[in-house]
């Protein structure tokens, strides 16, 4: 019973029928959306969930849950159980599943097709229409083949304390988003350049990104020499692997038709970035695109690069403006609830006020989910963040450009 290629009832009931009649096969984490049958779903669900109960699987206890859990007619879930246990099973169900799962790939893409199709009869923009589609394809590529959720007894998980990049200089969690806090003129980037050429010579495999709107990469390129010169020599050796962008940054958040949308120019810097390993943004205001003060635009803006963190081991940091005359982040407190660290950098100021040791600056570890402060040695402390002038002779000569312009599409 296959129809126009996107489903095989034959198929979902050989499946069923197998793991009802051989409950020693290991239930495999496959995703219950490969059923087309919506009964065939819900029996898939019932068995599984008999199974981890640790409940004999029955046709008697799957049609007594479909019945009275999920209120489908009687007639109907004796039908469709009474095709499912005349079936043959069989052993070797895996090849069925890949063959299911192709299917419902096949869906899905005809799904998206018919709305990108119902989007362009509706007029949409094309800026709508390409963040639509790389929406869709996103969601395509990346649906996974495992069960709605997975359940392991604490006793099989094996203890794992959080891992830290630059451990001995500012330890930053790994896998994760976290935010550095300053006002203008504290030397926030030139920390941040600091702490990406210790990370790339304590990895000399890695690359680094830093994506610095504010500066031209002429000045940038001074404060590196300078730091080189004067604070980290090794960094030297660091900067073939690290590139910058000086370019304009794009917003992540599109308010369209009253609503935000994200940007398709988000997934186009997240296949451009594939293969960097820390990625620092400056500052985090230039990507955000929503209302600064609105949590809910925050959370869904810092939920997209959690995510990308998450999912692709990238160690990213934003560096962001403070509230006037202080050090903490502006702006919703969605933003500082996603990372997982957060620093601020502060001038260090005498009793009347006066900035003194203008080379020094203090650093606080004012919010540490992963236990950053046992490598940093406390929750505050202070670290040479420029080199004192004379200590600058001459300033060594090394190419570091990068424009990703063309690449993202930025007129």
């Amino acid at each position: 019973m296959t129809s126009d290629g996107f489903y095989n009832y034959d198929l979902e009931v050989t499946i069923l029928c197998s793991f009802i009649y051989n409950e020693n096969i290991t239930h495999p984490t496959i995703n219950p959306d490969i059923f087309y049958n919506p009964i065939h779903k819900s029996i898939y669900l019932t068995i599984l969930s008999l199974h981890k109960q640790g409940t004999s699987i029955d046709e008697v206890l799957i049609r007594n849950h479909l019945v009275n859990q999920l209120n489908i007619k009687v007639d109907n879930a004796e039908q469709h159980l009474l095709r499912i246990m005349s079936a043959n099973p069989t052993l070797s169900i895996d090849s069925y599943i890949e063959l299911l799962e192709d299917l419902r790939k096949k869906r899905d893409i005809k799904t998206t097709l018919l709305t990108l199709n119902q989007e362009l009869l509706e007029n949409k923009s094309a800026s709508e229409l390409e963040s639509s589609l790389l929406r869709y394809t996103e969601k395509i590529t990346n649906q996974s083949t495992t069960e709605l959720f997975k359940m392991t007894a604490a006793s099989n998980i094996e203890a794992k304390d959080a891992d830290f990049i630059t451990k001995n200089f500012i330890p930053v969690p790994k896998k994760t988003v976290s935010i550095f806090s300053a006002g203008g003129g504290t030397g926030k980037t030139s920390l941040l350049l600091q702490l990406a050429m210790h990370y790339l010579y304590e990895n000399p495999k890695q690359r680094a990104f830093c994506w610095l709107s504010e500066d031209p990469l002429g000045l940038t390129k001074h404060r590196l020499n300078r730091i080189i010169t004067g604070l980290f020599p090794k960094g030297s050796e660091t900067l073939h692997r690290l590139i910058l962008s000086e370019d304009l940054t794009f917003p992540t958040l599109l308010e369209m038709n009253r609503s935000m949308s994200i940007n398709p120019l988000f997934y186009k810097m997240k296949l451009i970035l594939k293969d960097f390993n820390l990625i620092i943004l400056d500052p985090l205001i230039a990507f955000f695109g929503g209302d600064e003060n609105n949590n809910a635009q925050a959370k869904l803006f810092m939920q997209l690069f959690t995510k990308w963190a998450a999912e692709e081991d990238k160690t990213i940091i934003f560096i962001h403006h403070s509230t006037k005359n202080t050090s903490q982040s502006r702006g919703a407190s969605a933003f500082v609830d996603a990372a997982r660290a957060v620093y601020e950098i502060e001038k260090i100021k005498d009793e009347d006020g006066k900035e003194v040791d203008t080379a020094i600056r203090k650093i606080s570890l004012t919010k540490d989910n992963y236990r950053a402060f046992k490598y940093f040695g406390g929750f505050s402390k202070k670290l040479k963040v420029f080199p004192a002038d004379d200590e600058v002779a001459t300033q060594p000569t090394f190419e570091v450009e990068y424009s990703i312009d063309d690449e993202l599409g930025i007129q």
